[in-house]
């Protein structure tokens, strides 16, 4: 889910920029690499917290149904550890969606892309990335993985075409 509202966010600082003229990859990079790192550690923080308080509620009843205490039990270890890993699952993932679909504004920054052709790829990229996440989603769900796809890639859409009204607006 954090690789989803990275990819989004970051399509809106994308388009964003577009609609105000930004005509320099440097800012939209900076922008984006902010907007991806504030969403990884929101989701890494977030995540850690949640989840940490879910599994001491489950470690707490299942120490209460056998009347046990299983602190530094592996179960309470296996607990910490799996805590850890998904925040750093829901840190990781933005910042990579972000990453793939700044790139193109790298080539820009170097001049070896011209800007509004950066932009067009790191859409397209962007798009990708969300029909990916979509692919991913549909496996674990067992569902079409091909129509979780074009959902994911939906819901970019509806977000770009949003975000290109507001430039009527300005």
């Amino acid at each position: 889910m954090n690789g989803f509202d990275g990819a989004l966010a970051i399509l809106g600082v994308i388009i964003g920029s577009y609609v105000v003229g930004v005509n320099d990859a440097k800012i939209i990079l900076s922008a984006g690499i902010g907007v991806s790192f504030a969403m990884g550690i929101s989701g890494a923080w977030g995540a850690f917290m949640a989840e940490k308080a879910q599994r001491v509620k489950n470690i707490k009843e299942l120490e209460h149904a056998m009347f046990t205490d299983l602190k530094n039990s592996i179960i309470d270890r296996a607990s910490i550890v799996a805590v850890l890993w998904v925040a750093l699952v829901d840190a990781l993932s933005p910042i990579i969606t972000a990453l793939i679909t700044l790139s193109p504004f790298l080539l820009a920054f170097y001049n070896i892309l011209p800007l509004g052709d950066a932009m067009m790829a790191s859409i397209i990229l962007n798009l990708a990335v969300l029909f990916a996440l979509g692919l991913f989603l549909g496996r674990v769900s067992k569902s079409s993985k091909f129509k979780q796809g074009i959902l994911m890639v939906l819901a970019g859409t509806v977000t770009l075409l949003f975000l290109l009204l507001l430039e009527l607006e300005f």
